[in-house]
């Protein structure tokens, strides 16, 4: 029989929990005691892979960089298991031992100096039954325990009994470690849920690694979690697979990545790179939302079209004539010409537009060669010729000089006359001035910038747009009066495509050679085609610093460093809230994994992009590693790569009270769709406020004060979305547009002027995926109305909350929608 304490007091000494707390303390010193050692090694091997370079050879400079990284990796590992590295604990049944095996879970693997197991590292087979394991089908666990740690300290234990026919004599301590999880205060960051991992979410963490895993759930199921709790068991299993390529995780803005960035880190995984939408790109970082119809516009894939046809289009600036002379013959192309060889070389380019500069010059010459045919140049050439050689003669018989017909050895010329020609144009200021104005180096930002110019956009937009949407989407990129306009989230992804249409410039020559002097294509020591500077005859090459590919993948995991390297391609890719993303988006990410494996997070009861046939035909299309095409053909599509799909479908985040309004608002949005089944009730009932419009932000600032002596943890203000776009003259903003100018960026600082950082204020789309203690939601009516699938936005934003929900609407209506249906 195995008694059920919850600590009651027993005989001197204290409470069965604080005796039972003590011998795991003792336990879990032993694990830290040995974690110091393994410190220690770490430290010890860095040390040597320094020792190791002092040979000064290139060899020992690789051999310390591999042996200083995976040392350095190993101590990163060890210390962040430092705070609470011991966990669970796992009582089997008794088998071939007559008391039964004893298993401690961690957050890393903890073995003796005698190569025996103190801590299972929780992603290892050995663990799974920690997370598998329930009453209906314990696999052989009888009791599995939860250890609750500060720092190195064992504060608090929970119990979970599976197989109570097994348990003669055992000690059984508490209600259940999981439900006591759900009650704890949230901080301003995700943690990790190691420790109360469920069955379900288990099954999707440990999928195969293979093709594509699609993770759907209602808000609170933790996708999230179990997406980021997957990469870790990943890279744990699969290291050499996953960890020489990497894996990218994309969210959907960057507060939301800032939520989580602490979770791989707390499991021992620093190695993946964090990304959001907005800053996926290198050099771009996204600071505004377009408003919804915007949005669709710059995310839909005939974008991709509009966007080849404006690389194809003649950069701004790029002259209108082009005039060379060659023997005193004027030879000049006019701007139809022009466009002719630039429509020449961009359909026959199959590789960097911007490398394609000397493809450019050598169809250039070709099209002088035949205008200075055309004009009879060469009869010409040859008259002045002549002529001049005439003049010379006279000059030289009135000294008493041979002539120059009678001098020997005079070369007659160089090549062939085409090739005297190219060499006299190429070597002309002009040409070169030319082709620099011509056929520039652009950068995908400037090009998008430059279809602020309503002429240039309806150009490139062809069939593809609606002479409105020219206008609203020129706006959007028109510099203002000082500055240039911000990129949106959307923008973003144009310039990735900007970006894969342009190509990386011409990669300067690593060859330093004197024959540079008779380049063509140098003009006073500047390679025109590449804009390297040619060196002196005189360089030699100096030892530099060897760099790793580690120290590479490093460099693409930071944001805006300076520094530009090709665009990446991952082993993993994990998208969260992948219900949101558009067609441009898709693209975006289908470049960065053609050959990877994916974990696809999504609820598209949450979707806020309209067109969702679209959004999943570019989905499928990038998880298949199909390759986006500019052009308005289709490529044939690639095969089908494995799936495992899943749904989560316990909510484990808003107390029944607050699932019950959220079910309320999903009725509205999506009839037919069904809501998580939340397992917990706080007896806390959601309120709801109505007051007069001009007093919502007064009352939202007076309800987050209110919530902070009721809460522990985090509050979010969760406003209705500010569009940025501008109206034009004339036309009548409607109510909703009138409302949502009360939650602009001012007046959200505003309402978080003074309050404490646990206090965040941010718009519904801003909100995504994040989750607090207290949520204080304003203007359900206008978020509402602020787009087709307003009521989907506002959705997310009332499932946001763990504890206490509190609506303030100006809309009496609303108050019984959300309470009563």
């Amino acid at each position: 029989m195995s008694s059920q304490v919850t600590g009651r007091p027993t005989e001197p000494g204290g409470t069965v929990k604080d005796r039972e707390i003590a011998a795991e303390q003792r336990y879990v010193d032993i694990a830290y005691a040995r974690l110091e050692e393994m410190r220690a090694d770490a430290q010890a091997m860095i040390r040597e892979g320094y020792r190791q370079s002092l040979a000064g050879t290139k060899g020992s400079l690789v051999d310390r960089d591999a042996m200083v990284h995976q040392a350095a990796l190993r101590a990163q590992a060890l210390d962040i298991a430092d705070d609470g590295l011991v966990f669970g604990r796992l009582d089997l049944a008794p088998g071939e031992k007559p008391s039964g095996e004893v298993r401690y879970v961690g957050r890393i693997g903890v073995r003796t100096s005698e190569h025996d197991s103190l801590v299972i590292d929780w992603r290892a087979p050995a663990a799974e039954d920690f997370y598998r394991a329930t009453p209906e089908d314990p696999r052989g666990v009888v009791r599995r325990r939860v250890l609750h740690s500060r720092g190195h300290t064992v504060v608090d234990l929970e119990d979970d009994l599976l197989d109570p026919d097994a348990a003669d004599g055992m000690t059984i301590v508490g209600d259940g470690a999981f439900l006591a999880s759900l009650a704890r205060a949230r901080e301003g960051a995700m943690r990790d849920i190691v420790a109360t991992i469920q069955r379900e979410q288990d099954e999707v963490i440990r999928a195969p690694a293979d093709g594509t895993v699609l993770v759907r759930g209602a808000p609170g199921t933790g996708k999230t979690a179990v997406a980021l709790h997957r990469v870790a068991y990943l890279l744990f299993r699969h290291r050499r697979r996953f960890g020489s390529r990497g894996v990218l995780v994309v969210g959907p803005n960057r507060r939301f990545t800032a939520y989580i960035e602490r979770v791989l880190p707390s499991l021992g995984e620093g190695s993946a790179t964090l990304r959001s939408l907005g800053d996926l790109v290198d050099g771009v970082t996204a600071t505004v939302h377009d408003t919804p119809p915007l949005a669709a516009l710059k995310g839909s894939e005939a974008m991709a079209a509009v966007l080849r046809r404006a690389v194809a289009d003649h950069a701004p600036g790029a002259p209108d004539e082009l005039r060379v002379v060659f023997k005193g013959v004027v030879v000049s192309l006019d701007r139809q010409t022009l466009d002719r060889v630039r429509n020449d070389v961009h359909r026959r380019s199959r590789g960097s537009v911007n490398a394609a500069r000397r493809q450019v010059a050598e169809m250039l010459l070709d099209a002088l060669w035949r205008r200075f045919n055309d004009l009879g140049g060469p009869e010409a050439a040859r008259e002045a010729e002549g002529a001049e050689a005439g003049l010379w003669n006279a000059i030289l018989a009135a000294d008493g000089l041979a002539s120059l017909d009678d001098e020997t050895g005079r070369p007659a010329g160089d090549g062939t006359p085409r090739e005297q020609f190219d060499a006299r144009v190429r070597e002309q200021r002009e040409f070169a001035d030319f082709l620099v104005a011509f056929w520039p180096i652009r950068r995908p930002a400037d090009v998008l910038r430059s279809l602020g110019d309503p002429d240039r956009l309806r150009r490139a937009a062809g069939r593809d747009l609606h002479r409105d949407d020219v206008a609203r989407l020129a706006a959007s990129w028109a510099a203002p009066a000082e500055g240039d306009a911000p990129f949106s989230y959307q923008d973003v992804a144009l310039i990735d495509e900007l970006d894969a249409l342009l190509g990386a410039p011409p990669r300067p020559s690593r060859r330093r050679s004197s024959a540079a002097a008779d380049d063509p294509f140098v003009v006073d020591g500047v390679n025109i085609l590449t804009g390297e500077e040619v060196a002196e005859d005189d360089w030699e090459p100096e030892m530099q610093e060897l760099t790793t590919s580690m120290e590479r993948l490093e460099r693409s995991r930071r944001v805006d460093d300076g520094v530009v390297e090709e665009r990446p391609e991952y082993a993993h890719i994990v998208v969260d809230e992948a219900q949101d993303l558009s067609p441009m988006q898709w693209r975006m990410l289908g470049r960065r994994g053609r050959q990877a494996s994916w974990t696809v997070v999504e609820d598209p009861a949450q979707s806020a992009w309209e067109d969702l046939a679209a959004a999943r035909t570019a989905m499928e299309a990038a998880l298949s590693g199909e390759r986006p095409s500019s052009r308005n053909r289709r490529r044939k599509p690639a095969p089908r790569r494995t799936r495992h799909e899943y749904e989560l479908t316990t909510n484990y985040r808003n107390s029944t009270e607050i699932a019950a309004v959220s079910a309320r608002v999903l009725a509205r949005a999506l009839p037919e769709a069904r809501p998580a089944r939340a397992v917990r009730s706080s007896g806390i009932a959601p309120v709801v406020r109505v007051l007069p419009e001009a007093g919502l932000p007064a009352a939202a600032r007076e309800a987050a004060e209110e919530l902070l002596g009721q809460v522990e943890g985090t509050i979010g203000v969760i406003v209705p979305f500010h569009p940025t776009e501008a109206h034009d003259e004339g036309t009548i903003p409607l109510p909703h547009e009138i409302a949502s100018a009360r939650w602009d960026a001012a007046a959200r600082e505003r309402l978080a002027a003074g309050l404490p950082d646990r206090v965040q204020v941010l718009d519904v789309l801003e909100a995504k995926g994040l989750e607090f203690d207290a949520a204080v939601i304003a203007a359900p009516e206008t978020v509402a109305a602020q787009s087709p699938n307003g009521l989907r936005v506002l959705y997310v934003a009332v499932s946001r909350a763990t504890q206490h929900l509190v609506v303030l609407t100006s809309a009496p209506e609303w108050e019984g929608i959300l309470l009563s249906g």
